[in-house]
């Protein structure tokens, strides 16, 4: 399943919008380094996590109910009496019904969220029950994961918090970190050994995905520091470092990446492999934790590594920003009357560096200097006269990056 288009109606800070979305196999596109990827920029408050919020609601609108274990909280919009959100999406062999070798689908799927006193409610659509595999935990159909910016990462799986994912339903738990901040991320060392018994050839496809998604100093051999319930060791530059001793960085992008790779092993279709698997991966801030040098291969790895996902991501990094094409690129600001809005921009993105996409129509930055340097130079200017070459000396000196003159 792909989305093609999502319409927003009174959900959070959006009166009525709509953005049409980049997926894998679309037809009419330019060249792109990254055909199945999406970027949101903007400010905070703009509305990025609500479109990703958007995405999962329409893409799984039957089992978004609070039996499912999502409750909304004041995501209708002030002054809007329901929030509407309603997909065009495209589903494949992989989602039933469809014959093989067939071409994809066009559905639509819509989602209200009804307001009654202080308490909202999910009413999905009324022919949502012709979606029964969503409610198939061993269905291939309908392949959803999202990520929320503040990605938990376990270094042991404790009962609670396994506790927690199973009392939802499966496809809920692969987005609930979208909408609650405290859902644990499913650690590597919980799965991958019996994955490596029971499925051998898919135990070197997920090791080869994570490799090929590190940066080149970091190797994943699948080295546990011991047998049973043991982490597994990472290698930098030939010293094995285990999971719990990485840096944040490091274990923040292994933790939600190998979430994504066990769902997708989890939710693979018999005989396929795993870089075939189609389905929507929602991440917020794409850029959590990862220094300049990986954030600006991380968008074309994913890509990549993965060309049957749908990714949409958001960001505030210009360098991940720099690493796409516009029509990769939406981004969300606020109109005269406090609602937000999604744009799209002709002006050029891709190979820019970190400043001119800073000061582009993208990020919208006059400068990038610090405001008490600004103020500086502007008193500086004003004290110029002339006879004052000292005065001009030391704005150029500052300019140039050299120590104030004592």
């Amino acid at each position: 399943m792909y989305i093609r288009s999502l319409k927003i109606g009174g959900l959070r800070c959006f009166k009525s919008t709509e953005i049409h979305l980049r997926y894998p196999g679309e037809d009419g596109l330019p060249h792109l380094h990254a055909p199945n990827v999406n970027l949101l920029l903007g400010d905070n408050g703009a509305g990025k996590s609500t479109v990703l919020h958007a995405a999962a609601l329409a893409a799984l609108q039957p089992i978004m109910s609070a039996s499912a274990g999502y409750v909304p909280y004041r995501m209708i919009r002030q002054g809007s009496k329901a929030a509407v959100v309603e997909a065009a999406v495209d589903l494949h062999e992989q989602d039933r019904g469809i014959p093989p070798g067939a071409r994809p689908q066009k559905r639509r799927f819509a989602v209200s969220i009804q307001r009654m006193g202080d308490a909202e409610f999910v009413k999905p659509s009324p022919d949502s029950d012709r979606f029964a595999d969503m409610f198939d935990d061993r269905s291939p159909a309908f392949l959803v994961l999202g990520y929320g910016a503040t990605r938990r990462v376990e270094d042991t799986w404790t009962a609670s918090g396994h506790q927690q994912l199973t009392r939802r339903m499966l496809r809920y738990q692969r987005v609930a970190g979208l909408f609650e901040p405290n859902v644990p991320l499913t650690p590597l060392h919980v799965w991958l050994p019996q994955l490596e018994v029971r499925n051998r050839g898919r135990h070197v496809q997920v090791v080869h995905i994570l490799n090929a998604l590190l940066p080149e100093e970091a190797e994943f051999r699948a080295e546990r520091v011991r047998r049973g319930d043991g982490e597994y060791l990472f290698h930098f530059r030939g010293a094995g470092v285990r999971f719990s001793a990485l840096s944040d960085g490091y274990r923040g992008f292994v933790s939600w990446v190998a979430d994504l790779l066990y769902h997708v092993c989890m939710g693979c279709p018999s005989g396929m492999k795993l870089a075939g698997n189609r389905g929507i991966v929602l991440v917020d801030e794409i850029d959590l934790h990862l220094h300049p040098a990986w954030q600006r291969t991380v968008i074309s790895k994913l890509a990549q590594t993965l060309p049957n996902l749908q990714f949409v991501f958001s960001t505030h990094s210009p360098i991940v920003a720099g690493s796409v094409e516009r029509e990769n690129v939406f981004v969300m600001d606020l109109d005269r009357a406090g609602a937000a809005r999604i744009r799209q921009f002709d002006e050029r993105l891709y190979g820019l560096d970190a400043q001119q996409v800073l000061l582009s129509s993208y990020f919208g930055l006059n400068t990038t200097r610090a405001p008490g340097f600004i103020d500086e130079m502007q008193q500086l200017s004003r004290d110029l006269a002339p006879g004052r070459s000292d005065l001009a000396l030391e704005i150029l000196r500052r300019f140039s990056g050299q120590r104030k003159s004592s």
